[in-house]
């Protein structure tokens, strides 16, 4: 499908935005994402740690930008940081898809180190590492990660 374009960022959750709960705060932002966003003809991907979102964005790059923008603007994150963006051949994300993993501390520990990797401005990712990344840190057990360690 000609005209696709991702994002993909990472932020900080502001624990005390997410009501009642933050991961209810989780439940109530994915059910109001995925109904907006299917009408925008938009998919990918959420994660919530507990601590960080990690999010892609696909669609329309107009789409994707006004959403990201008022995705920028959400006072329930801080710390908004684009790690990829750009056009993409094909959806790799073609359903909507959400995790919330905020018992799971090795969850917040990946995307901590994986911000840490992402501290240089000049690295974007490109979509297919984003997929790989996202696969990696929501696996169930993970002792070892052999995209992050050294």
């Amino acid at each position: 499908m000609p005209g696709l374009y991702h994002i993909c960022y990472l932020s900080v959750a502001k624990l005390p935005a997410l009501q009642p709960t933050p991961e209810k705060g989780f439940e109530a932002i994915t059910a109001a994402a995925i109904k907006r966003n299917a009408a925008s003809g938009l998919t990918g991907c959420i994660v919530f740690t507990g601590q960080h979102f990690l999010q892609v964005l696909e669609g329309s790059q107009e789409d994707v930008e006004d959403t990201f923008g008022r995705i920028s603007r959400d006072n329930r994150h801080t710390d908004v940081r684009v790690l990829s963006e750009g056009p993409i051949e094909a959806r790799e994300f073609p359903e909507m898809a959400a995790s919330c993993d905020g018992d799971k501390s090795l969850t917040a520990e990946a995307l901590a180190e994986v911000s840490a990797v992402l501290d240089f401005p000049q690295h974007q990712l490109h979509i297919r590492e984003i997929r790989t990344l996202l696969s990696v840190i929501t696996q169930p057990s993970r002792n070892q990660d052999a995209l992050l360690a050294g």
